[in-house]
């Protein structure tokens, strides 16, 4: 819901009239639209049942109210309509009348307001409203004999049984049953039990705006975040691809792949059936993020922060992590320092509790806030220590690389930023790990015949931080980049915002990439196998588990988030450091891992980006409700839509997952067929795929380097991978072994197949598409 201030209200309804008609109960949102406009009107008088009228010269508007509560004196025809008429009555009726003429009295006022409305266009907007149910608690003795409840319910069931007709009315009317439930759901905000604080009133208010305003006023374009009495804008040209792309084109190709005619010219425009299979799947993925939040066909409903509800679920998926621990016992006794399953574990409860926050709208809690903070630090870490090893290790610098990591990370983001008609940016995570990774390919391949010496290494590393703080810091950079952005291709990215994002966690990268250095020279040089080295290991846990609790009374005890963030930069690599060393403390720690934590951490990507669109909703502002008036869970319906929509949810994400691998192997082994690998051995030609790609696929397989064999019944931090882990992981190289054809290609040929040619002009061709978008 969009809340409304003067200037929009008179933007809407300026040069017009907002008449409210019926008894006090009206009259009270009657003075808080006033207030509205100007909040220290005064709206004393000596005679309360009387007619009343503001002029706000400003603003150009009038505001009227008109005294009738059994709505039994004022025709509803007007010699200028009004922009916005309420109507209300009720209280008289149950109050003043007996038993038998009550309701038919009552019901001959709405029926006469509705025949009115259904001949002729008596307002430019009609707001009936629903008779107020008292606080029976605070209702005086002889009120409460004749307000009853069943009265209340039975005048409120006609009005629900007029829904459909009003829809079909010359004026356009509507019944807001949300002001009772605004009532209901605040405590203490009644003194007589019938007429309910300035505070309710003024929500009421703000709702009948949006029903009136909302379509007029807003601009209908990212973010829409305000989806009460919202009609969407229609798909444009390129929203309308993807939709036909998904559901007319994919399916053609099913069609003509299984017909007996799958001729060589239909093999040419179509995909192999398994990427069929994967587009399609994707593509029901992705649209229905698009019917969750760019149509009405799912309700949208408000975040408010609940500690109990935020507590409560992360208690909930606590347990869930904790159900399910497997434990490896491999020969040789040790998965190794920050393995495999590890840091999908720790990338899965990262995940978990991000997803809770959001869920639950605590970026207001300052607490929370800075801890989430050290999460996606956290996930910056693991990109440079994984990406570190592997180039490393490998030395493998070429194009194959590249795209097997920004196509894995950027294809679903890609997708969305159109099928959605969002801004890249809006997705933080995916261009925030994608700069991070092209700063960390840039570094390690300058000079990177020297990589193995250490004093170069850390003095290149020094040399990449100088260089990207003041990408980041200093003013006028990124203005640049961005300008020059929006002048090739369209792109319209905000700056300051994104100086903001990067500067949060300008140096935790470079902690992951020394921390993989120190780590790899240790190895090499053997420290683990020195005698004291017990003794160090102890002494780190203990320094450990008091930076840990150091960490938090900090980020407690700060005045505010805005202060925190100010030390974010350069602290948080001390829990970060913490949690690695106390998680590595021991084989068994090592060897242990959440199953359900881990599975999370293979989708985290999806998870991630899909939450915006499909648990959240109104671009991450409100939630999606799955289930519409679930009548059926007797009060319970918050938590069954938050049980099935998590289900969808993870469902989806899933599938996601699997099908942007396939279409990630595709789009590389296609665009990669001509190259070869920067290094001359069989196994540099092939490129890795990752669940999500922050690390190499083993974050400790560390390959030629030359390293000592672990004793198995050491507990050092720093075991390495076994020989199985390896083994698994070759199985998921997806870049196929190059065939060198023997007769040499024409030069014109040989530049139409390079790789960086073939990404070039897709650049080039989404730049120029881009000003037509």
């Amino acid at each position: 819901m969009h809340t409304y201030k003067a200037p929009e209200v008179a933007r809407c309804l300026g040069h017009a009239r907002i008449v409210y008609v019926g008894d006090s109960i009206v009259r009270q949102q009657y003075f808080a639209a006033l207030k509205l406009i100007r909040p220290n009107v005064d709206t004393t008088t000596d005679e309360p049942h009387a007619n009343r009228k503001f002029v706000f010269q400003e603003e150009h508007l009038t505001m009227e109210f008109w005294w009738d509560p059994y709505l039994n004196e004022t025709l509803p025809t007007f010699v200028e309509i009004p922009s916005l008429l309420v109507m209300g009555t009720g209280a008289w009726q149950m109050r003043y009348l007996n038993e038998d003429d009550y309701f038919e009295t009552w019901k001959a006022s709405v029926d006469r307001v509705v025949d009115a409305a259904e001949r002729q266009m008596i307002a430019e907007a009609l707001l009936i409203s629903p008779v107020e149910i008292p606080d029976y608690s605070r209702l005086s003795v002889d009120r409460a004999q004749t307000m009853t409840l069943e009265k209340v319910q039975k005048m409120n069931d006609y009005l629900a049984d007029l829904q459909t007709r009003l829809q079909t009315m010359k004026t356009p009317a509507a019944v807001p049953f949300a002001w009772n439930r605004v009532a209901m759901q605040t405590p203490n905000a009644t003194g007589d039990g019938l007429h309910y604080s300035p505070h309710i009133a003024l929500t009421q208010t703000q709702i009948a705006l949006n029903y009136r305003c909302n379509d007029q006023v807003l601009n209908k374009a990212f973010p829409m975040d305000t989806t009460c009495c919202f009609t969407y804008p229609t798909p444009r040209w390129y929203q309308l691809f993807f939709i036909a792309f998904f559901f007319v084109y994919l399916p053609l190709g099913y069609l003509m792949k299984n017909s007996q005619n799958n001729s060589k010219t239909v093999k040419m425009i179509f995909p192999s059936k398994k990427i069929l299979d994967a587009s399609f799947i994707f593509g029901l993925c992705v649209i229905y993020m698009y019917y969750g939040d760019r149509t009405q066909l799912f309700g949208k409903i408000h975040k408010h922060f609940d500690p109990t509800v935020f507590a409560g679920m992360m208690i909930a998926v606590a347990v869930m992590g904790m159900v399910q621990l497997e434990h490896h016992k491999k020969e040789g006794g040790d998965e190794g320092f920050l393995n495999r399953h590890q840091t999908d574990e720790w990338k899965g409860w990262m995940q978990v509790i991000i997803l809770v926050y959001h869920f639950c709208g605590a970026s207001g809690t300052s607490g929370i806030y800075n801890a989430v903070r050290v999460l996606v630090a956290a996930y910056l870490f693991q990109t440079g220590y994984g990406h570190f090893f592997f180039f490393y290790k490998k030395a493998d610098f070429g194009i194959g690389r590249i795209l097997n990591v920004m196509v894995r990370l950027n294809l679903l983001t890609f997708v969305l930023q159109y099928l959605m008609n969002t801004d890249y940016l809006s997705y933080y995570f995916t261009p925030l790990v994608s700069f991070w990774f092209l700063v960390i390919w840039i570094t390690m391949y300058i000079g990177h015949r020297w990589n193995k010496i250490a004093v170069f290494m850390v003095a290149k590393l020094l040399i990449a931080c100088c260089f990207t703080t003041t990408f980041i810091h200093v003013p006028g950079v990124l203005e640049t980049v961005f300008n020059v952005l929006e002048v090739l291709a369209n792109i319209k990215w905000d700056a300051s915002e994104w100086r903001f994002r990067l500067g949060l966690d300008a140096y935790i990268v470079y902690v992951g990439m020394l921390t993989a250095f120190i780590f790899i020279k240790m190895t090499e040089h053997q420290v683990m196998n020195h005698p004291r080295w017990p003794n160090v290991r102890q002494a780190t846990l203990i320094v450990s588990a008091c930076a840990m609790v150091g960490y938090f009374w900090y980020e407690l005890t700060r005045e505010n988030k805005f202060v925190y963030n100010k030390s974010h930069p350069f602290i948080s690599w001390i829990p970060i450091l913490a949690f690695v060393f106390l998680r590595n403390g021991s084989v068994y720690l090592r060897n242990t891992h959440s199953k359900f934590y881990a599975f999370i951490g293979k989708i985290s990507l999806e998870t991630f980006i899909g939450q915006f669109h499909m648990w959240l909703a109104g671009d991450t502002k409100g939630l999606l409700v799955v289930l519409t008036q679930p009548w059926w869970v007797n009060g319970a319906g918050w938590w069954i839509n938050l049980i099935i929509s998590t289900s969808l949810f993870i469902f989806v994400c899933y599938y996601m997952s699997q099908t942007t691998h396939d279409l990630t192997v595709s789009i590389c082994q296609n665009l990669n067929q001509s190259i070869t690998s920067t290094k001359n051995s069989a196994d540099q030609q092939k490129g890795e795929y990752q669940a999500m790609p922050l690390l190499p696929t083993s974050s400790s397989k560390v390959n030629n380097l030359h390293l000592p064999t672990a004793d198995k019944n050491n507990e050092n931090i720093e075991h390495l991978p076994r020989k199985e882990e390896l083994e698994e992981e070759e199985e998921e190289e997806v870049w196929e072994d190059l065939v060198i054809n023997e007769t040499k290609p024409t030069l014109i040929k040989r530049i139409v197949n390079d790789t960086r040619v073939k990404v070039l002009t897709f650049i080039i061709f989404i730049a120029l598409l881009n000003h037509f978008c």
